[in-house]
């Protein structure tokens, strides 16, 4: 078995939300002063953790960490990802999600699908359970690719057994540090990085041929 680890993002991958953080800004309605928190993160103007920082700090009044994960509750599954992870594990592969997005939510899909390790970033909270305003940082989006390695070598393997899916420009690095790179969805700047593009898991199961 020439590859032996399946990592993929989350958001834009497993599920059809763009962005979990992006559900959150619309529930309290505050998409418009997001996009430029996000805008001046994309500059680099920001690190991420400034990034979370000014994004946990829109949600007002501040929330209760009960009702970030009811909202995210209402996630729907990519198409044929269940059937297409499951086909993955039965053939005895590691399985992985690295996420920029909130592990509430990256649990509950990793638990849905059976994933092996779960890394995605959390929100901070008060005794009462109360977000207290900042961000537990574990991804950086464009840094997935390090994630990977760690755990990569936590399991005693090589990048190179490695196979990364991802849907956008940040998971550039990501799909490029692994031994087979999935592109998934339309974007340009991410399918000339990869070895394999797809445009949803409708045709993921040819790539089973690879692995």
């Amino acid at each position: 078995m020439k590859y032996k680890l399946v990592a993929f993002d989350m958001d834009g991958t497993l599920i059809t939300w763009n962005s979990c953080w992006g559900e959150i800004h619309r529930y309290f309605g505050v998409e418009a002063m997001a996009a430029r928190n996000f805008e001046a993160y994309r500059r680099m103007e920001i690190d991420y953790a400034e990034f979370m920082r000014r994004d946990i700090g829109l949600w007002k009044p501040r929330p209760h960490i009960s009702l970030i994960d009811k909202i995210l509750s209402n996630f729907e599954l990519a198409h044929n990802v269940q059937e297409v992870v499951g086909e993955i594990r039965r053939r005895g592969y590691f399985t992985s999600i690295i996420t920029a997005g909130i592990d509430l939510l990256a649990q509950r899909v990793g638990k849905k699908l059976g994933i092996d390790i779960v890394v995605a970033n959390g929100l901070a909270v008060d005794e009462k359970g109360y977000l207290t305003g900042e961000g537990i940082l574990r991804v950086d989006p464009s840094l997935k690719h390090e994630i990977l390695e760690k755990i990569a070598k936590e399991l005693n393997l090589t990048l190179a057994e490695c196979v990364a899916v991802g849907d956008s420009r940040y998971d550039v690095n990501f799909i490029r540090s692994a031994g087979l790179g999935v592109a998934v969805g339309g974007d340009e700047e991410l399918a000339k990085a990869a070895d394999v593009v797809i445009q949803d898991f409708k045709n993921f199961p040819q790539l089973l041929l690879y692995l």
